[in-house]
C-alpha cells in the first residue's frame, strides 16, 4: 500500500470477502509481510519465517466454513505517526453447514503496518501489515459460532452489569472502596471542568496568575511592533 488511509478498505475485503481463492492469495501475498503476525480469539500466529502461510490458511478456512461471507467496513482510523490502523468492521458469517439462521456481528481490527521500500520502484515507500488482531464482544464473537446464543450472552453481560451494582453497594457499605467526604483527609472537590490538578506550591501558583497577564503583554508589544 502506498496510500494506507484510502487502501486499507480495499484490501480488507480482499483479504477476507473475495470473490475467488486465487485473489484472495494474491491480496496476502501483496499486502502481508513475510513474516506477519495474527491474533484471533479463537487461534494465534506468531511471527516468524513464512508465518504468512499460516495466515493465508486461516483466511482460507475461513472462507470455506462461511462461502457467503459479508464484510462492511464502517469506519477507519490510520495514525501514520505509529504506522497503525483500527478498523470498525461488520460482518455476517455463515457456517455452510449449519442450518442455523446466521447474525450480524462486529468487531474491531488493528492492523500495525510496516514501511519499507517499494519492490517496484525503491525510492518509494509501500506499507506491508506486520501484525492483525481482531477483537470481539462476547455476543459478537458467539455470533459466529452459534448465531441464536447471542441474545443469550448478551442478557448475560447484563446480568453481570446488575451483580455489579449490588456488590459495590454491599461491600461499599461494609467499607470496601467507599466513597467519604475529604477522602484521606485532602478533601475531592470537583471543577467544571474536570478533577483538579495536584497542589502547586506557593510561587507556582503565583507564576500561574501572573501568566495571562503577561501573555497579554506580549500580545501587545507584537501589536506595536
Amino acid at each position: 500500500m502506498e496510500n494506507p488511509a484510502q487502501e486499507i478498505v480495499n484490501v480488507a475485503v480482499l483479504v477476507t470477502a473475495a470473490v475467488n481463492p486465487e485473489i484472495q492469495k494474491a491480496a496476502v501475498l501483496k499486502y502481508y509481510a513475510q513474516d506477519a503476525a495474527f491474533r484471533h480469539p479463537l487461534c494465534k500466529v506468531e511471527s516468524g519465517p513464512d508465518s504468512r502461510e499460516a495466515i493465508i490458511s486461516i483466511l482460507q478456512w475461513y472462507r470455506i466454513l462461511s462461502p457467503l461471507l459479508s464484510v462492511r467496513v464502517n469506519s477507519v482510523t490510520y495514525d501514520e505517526e505509529r504506522h497503525s490502523v483500527f478498523l470498525d468492521v461488520s460482518q455476517t458469517f455463515h457456517i455452510r453447514w449449519s442450518p442455523l439462521r446466521p447474525a450480524p456481528a462486529r468487531l474491531i481490527v488493528h492492523l500495525t503496518l510496516r514501511p519499507e521500500p517499494s519492490p517496484e520502484d525503491p525510492s518509494k515507500t509501500v506499507y506491508l501489515i506486520a501484525e492483525q488482531e481482531d477483537f470481539y464482544h462476547p455476543e459478537d464473537l458467539t455470533a459466529l459460532i452459534i448465531p441464536p446464543l447471542k441474545p443469550l450472552v448478551g442478557a448475560a453481560l447484563h446480568a453481570a452489569t446488575f451483580v455489579c451494582k449490588v456488590n459495590a453497594r454491599v461491600f461499599g457499605a461494609f467499607g470496601y472502596w467507599s466513597v467519604r467526604d475529604g477522602e484521606g483527609g485532602r478533601g475531592v472537590n470537583l471543577q467544571p471542568r474536570g478533577e483538579p490538578l495536584p497542589p502547586v506550591g506557593e510561587n507556582e501558583e503565583q507564576e500561574l496568575q501572573e501568566m495571562p497577564r503577561r501573555n497579554g503583554e506580549a500580545v501587545a508589544d507584537k501589536k506595536n511592533d
